[in-house]
């Protein structure tokens, strides 16, 4: 039995009999062009309450509508005009009071001075003049435009939200400011108050703990998240030393206050390649350090593996049959045994993740994984995967099949949206913008080739498509995995060569039917019928 739905196929009769199998191939390679079928393409969600304008750099003077905005964004301007010396960076419509109308935060920086810290601004609305103003405003420590992300949370833990801004400076440097809504001195609009400002060159963290279900009910407060922020000690010679520093919200006070303040010996560098590693500051040699996979701690790898591709800029991470490809966007240096990473979810740019990664040895790492949301984050202990391993954990976990037992059969489907759909000797490709479909074959040269000739209504021969396939089977219990990866690639007199570096992975599950149990009486029945009994 094979269920329906995502990543599910089908069952459906093998019709691939071997009289088919040579004047298909014959016919399919006779019609070889080499010419790819389908590009992927992975369009990002639009998000609705997030935007980004391309705020206007003031090269043509004909293009630019009011405040620097271009005619494409005119539907993101503000809702306020800005003064002539700012640029629009980004706009986020959200609802800071939990009133009718919603408000802005405006992400604004000096059209003088690129290098010049970011502003933020609040735009509310005003029931009484029936307009929007800007009521609040402040400077910023971060001034790197991509990495900067700000969110609501409430820190505090008194059922207000609080401005979160996270980013990085331009000397690399980690920031985090923390603005609380408070009273405005003029009594009209939304006002804000700085509540906590670091800076550290190692990493932030808030500790954002469970919370009871009174609070989660709004009967009662709940409590206030702390916040650590790590620096080198710059007093140490020993460059794995680090200063701690802990910070507790004060009510008296109004905010964030410094409590504590330790020094965490760091480990003695036995190795010298991590005391090389530690000693360059540069991104490209940690990068070279991260370059493989990784597996996590305590389940011989077989439940997550994180992937990293420097040369290719992908970060992979495996977690039991799913996979998840994030680009590789920017990596910084915080402490000299830390790399800060960012990657865009390859399908949704919209989804980010930061890899804190720490290194702990030569072969172990510690790698924060986290996302805009409190549930959105993991912590594990990773092990470099070395080739022994990866040998073991493929052999277990997965079994190549020999090109000439694979039988493509029923319906395959890719987190990217593609799907095919197998019946042999034809096959359906269906993605966003259509479909397309004709016969296949698999052939066997020094790879696997999965080649596939379009045909119309009349049975013409249309386009054609050339993909390296790996096919691959796994089961647990019941269960079968089949995965089948394919890399655009061209047949010439030589072979097979990939042309892109793109790897689309579909997957297909079917659960195997148990053995029927014999039933007592049956076979007795069975046999007097006539029928052999059942095994």
């Amino acid at each position: 039995m094979i269920l329906p739905g995502p990543h599910l196929t089908r069952k459906t009769p093998r019709l691939f009999p071997h009289l088919l199998i040579l004047p298909l191939a014959l016919f399919l390679l006779a019609a070889l062009s080499g010419c790819d079928l389908l590009k992927e393409q992975n369009e990002p969600e639009v998000g609705t309450r997030r935007i980004v304008p391309e705020a206007y750099d003031g090269s043509s003077a004909d293009e630019e509508n009011r405040n620097g905005i271009t005619a494409e964004t005119l539907e993101l301007t503000p809702r306020v005009p800005l003064d002539d010396t700012e640029k629009l960076i980004r706009v986020i419509n959200t609802n800071l009071d939990l009133d009718t109308n919603d408000e802005q935060i405006l992400v604004l920086r000096q059209k003088a001075d690129p290098q010049a810290p970011l502003k933020i601004a609040v735009i509310d609305y005003d029931p009484v003049r029936v307009t929007y103003s800007r009521t609040w405003e402040s400077l910023i420590n971060a001034s790197n435009l991509r990495l900067l992300d700000i969110s609501l949370k409430d820190v505090v833990g008194d059922h207000n939200l609080e401005i979160v801004c996270r980013g990085m400076n331009d000397v690399g440097e980690l920031t985090l400011d923390l603005f609380r809504k408070t009273p405005s001195p003029t009594g009209l609009g939304l006002y804000f108050t700085e509540i906590l400002r670091i800076v550290a060159d190692g990493s932030i963290e808030i500790d954002e703990v469970e919370r009871s279900e009174g609070y989660r009910l709004g009967q009662k407060n709940g409590p206030s998240f702390v916040v650590y922020a790590y620096s080198r000690d710059a007093e140490s010679e020993n460059i794995l030393d680090k200063v701690k520093r802990t910070y507790y919200w004060q009510y008296q006070q109004g905010r964030y206050v410094l409590t504590s303040k330790e020094r965490l010996p760091g480990a003695v560098i036995e190795e010298k390649q991590l005391e090389e590693l530690f000693s360059d500051p540069s991104v490209e040699a940690f990068e070279e350090f991260l370059a493989g996979p990784w597996y996590l701690a305590g389940t011989d790898g077989r439940e997550e593996i994180l992937l990293f591709l420097p040369e290719q800029r992908r970060i992979s991470v495996y977690s039991g049959d799913v996979q998840e490809v994030y680009i590789w966007q920017a990596s910084f240096r915080s402490l000299s045994n830390r790399l800060l990473a960012f990657g865009a979810n390859e399908s949704i740019e919209s989804i980010v993740r930061r890899f804190n990664v720490e290194v702990v040895s030569l072969n172990t790492i510690d790698v924060s994984i986290l996302g805009s949301e409190q549930w959105d984050r993991t912590f594990g202990r990773y092990i470099k995967l070395t080739e022994e391993l990866q040998h073991d954990l493929l052999s277990e976990e997965q079994t190549r099949i020999d090109s000439a037992q694979i039988e493509l059969n029923g319906l395959y489907q890719s987190g990217a949206g593609f799907q095919i759909i197998f019946e042999p000797p034809r096959f359906t490709w269906i993605e966003k913008e259509g479909s397309f479909s004709g016969g296949f074959t698999v052939i066997h040269l020094d790879q696997d080739i999965l080649y596939l000739q379009g045909m119309d209504d009349n049975g013409l021969a249309t386009t054609t498509a050339t993909y390296i396939l790996e096919y691959t089977e796994k089961q647990e219990g019941n269960y079968l995995y089949r995965t089948l990866t394919l890399v655009p690639g061209k047949l010439s007199v030589h072979g097979v060569t990939a042309t892109a570096e793109t790897r689309i992975v579909f997957e297909q599950l079917e659960i195997l039917e148990e053995e029927a149990e014999e039933v007592p009486g049956e076979s007795a029945e069975s046999q007097e019928a006539g029928q052999p009994a059942a095994q």
